[in-house]
C-alpha cells in the first residue's frame, strides 16, 4: 500500500497564496529597479559623453552601485520567501506555523554575497559598472 499524497487544507492554501503574492511583489520591485537603473545610469552616462564630463559619469557609476545594492536586497528577500513557501508546502507535519511571514526564523538564508554576485545580477549591473568605469576613466584622461 502506498502513502496517499499530501493534500493541504484550505488554511494552508491561503497561506501559500499569501506567500506567493509576496514573492510576486518582490519580483516586480526588482524588475522596476532594473528599469530605473537602465534609465538613470544610461542617461547619466550619455550626458557625460555628451559634454557633462567625468563627474556625471562618476555619478552614473555610483547610481549603478546603489541600484545594484537595492536590487540585491529585494532578490535576497524574494529568495527567503521562496524558501518559506517551499518549507510551508512540503508536508503538514512541517513546523511552519500557518500564516507566518517570519522568514528570518523559518526560511533557509542565503549569503548576501552570493545574491549580489549571482549570474544575473553580475551580468546586468556588471555591464553598467564596466561601462561606467570606462567612460569615467576616458573622460578623466581625455577632457
Amino acid at each position: 500500500m502506498s502513502a496517499s499524497p499530501y493534500v493541504p487544507d484550505e488554511a494552508r492554501i491561503k497561506h501559500l497564496e499569501l506567500l506567493q503574492a509576496t514573492v510576486n511583489r518582490l519580483g516586480t520591485n526588482s524588475f522596476l529597479i532594473k528599469g530605473w537603473a537602465m534609465t538613470v545610469s544610461g542617461g547619466l552616462t550619455a550626458a557625460a559623453m555628451g559634454g557633462a564630463g567625468w563627474p556625471v559619469a562618476l555619478i552614473a557609476l555610483m547610481m549603478t552601485a546603489g541600484f545594484w545594492l537595492l536590487d540585491c536586497y529585494y532578490l535576497e528577500k524574494e529568495r527567503l520567501f521562496r524558501s518559506l513557501y517551499e518549507r510551508s508546502s512540503i508536508t503538514a507535519t512541517d513546523q511552519i506555523p500557518l500564516f507566518t511571514m517570519d522568514v528570518e526564523r523559518y526560511a533557509r538564508p542565503e549569503p548576501w554575497r552570493l545574491v549580489a554576485l549571482s549570474r544575473t545580477m553580475s551580468l546586468f549591473y556588471g555591464t553598467f559598472a564596466v561601462v561606467g568605469i570606462a567612460v569615467t576613466v576616458l573622460l578623466m584622461t581625455h577632457p
